[in-house]
């Protein structure tokens, strides 16, 4: 709650998407996804749930660095390059051109 990780967009800081039982968590490193990862493992154990790491998915997007492919995991989670998030696939380039396709294609 005195949580001051997450990225800027609009002129609000946004640290996590939730919906229903889908919840994408947003940070600026690696360091701060540890964090977040570590606060919603605990806030989550405080109601009796867990988070299934073999469905935990971690996307970094860092245009500077190639994304850094290199990196297979973050503490339990795996490294992607793009995910399903609530119908829409979502990937590391930033542009929506992928999911148009994919939507286009299932017409």
């Amino acid at each position: 709650d005195n949580w001051n990780g997450g990225i800027t967009i609009g002129g609000s800081k946004i640290s996590n998407l939730r919906f229903a039982d889908d919840t994408t968590l947003i940070a600026a490193s690696q360091e701060e996804l540890v964090a977040l990862l570590n606060v919603l493992e605990q806030h989550s154990a405080a109601y009796g749930l867990g988070i299934n790491y073999n469905k935990t998915k971690v996307m970094i997007v860092d245009r500077e660095h190639d994304n850094h492919r290199e990196i297979k995991s973050i503490g339990r989670c795996e490294v992607v390059q793009s995910f399903v998030y609530l119908g829409s696939l979502i990937d590391n380039s930033g542009s929506c051109e992928n999911e148009i396709r994919r939507r286009i294609q299932q017409a």
